[in-house]
């Protein structure tokens, strides 16, 4: 499938460690002034995504990728209807495991908190629009790209075109388009 969309870099926001007092007293002053889309606190650590980037980004016609657990993407998706939600898995919950002791940089108990909150994850799995298995990344991020891809081209998102279209063909029936 050919497609003018190039997969940017996904960016996962604003990461507030629980040892940083400084970075939590900003991450709470951008919650107060209502300057994050969503935030959570994952496994000890606090997360956000900032609403000027993906502002910004969308006035520029652009798509945004967000790396977020459920409950982000929900209000995300409450803010933004027309959000896609994709949700990335890996094939089994053992190579999960495999993935989190093989970084090397995890203590046993976040290991556990991670697999814990993945079982909670994967409950609400079914209100996410797509299934993308991660067992090779290349295949994930071309299987990510096809999506993308295939939406693009779905009749909602080209209404302008298809307008057009149908003008065009009404005129050249009447004759007025050479």
């Amino acid at each position: 499938m050919h497609c003018q969309y190039q997969l940017p870099r996904v960016s996962r926001g604003i990461v507030c460690r629980r040892n940083s007092s400084q970075k939590m007293e900003e991450f709470l002053s951008m919650i107060e002034h209502n300057e994050l889309l969503e935030h959570a606190q994952y496994v000890g650590n606090y997360y956000g995504t900032p609403k000027a980037y993906v502002q910004q980004q969308l006035q520029a016609h652009k798509h945004v990728i967000l790396e977020i657990e459920i409950q982000g993407a929900l209000k995300i998706k409450e803010q933004f209807p027309q959000t896609l939600l994709l949700f990335v898995t890996p094939p089994s919950a053992e190579i999960l495991k495999e993935r989190l002791t093989g970084r090397g940089t995890e203590t046993e108990e976040v290991i556990h908190s991670r697999l814990s909150r993945a079982v909670e994850e994967a409950d609400g799995c079914e209100v996410y629009d797509y299934l993308v298995v991660n067992d090779e990344l290349d295949e994930a991020v071309e299987n990510v790209h096809e999506i993308i891809c295939s939406e693009q081209q779905r009749m909602r998102h080209n209404l302008d075109s298809i307008e057009t279209i149908k003008n065009d063909l009404k005129q050249f029936v009447k004759g007025d388009l050479s």
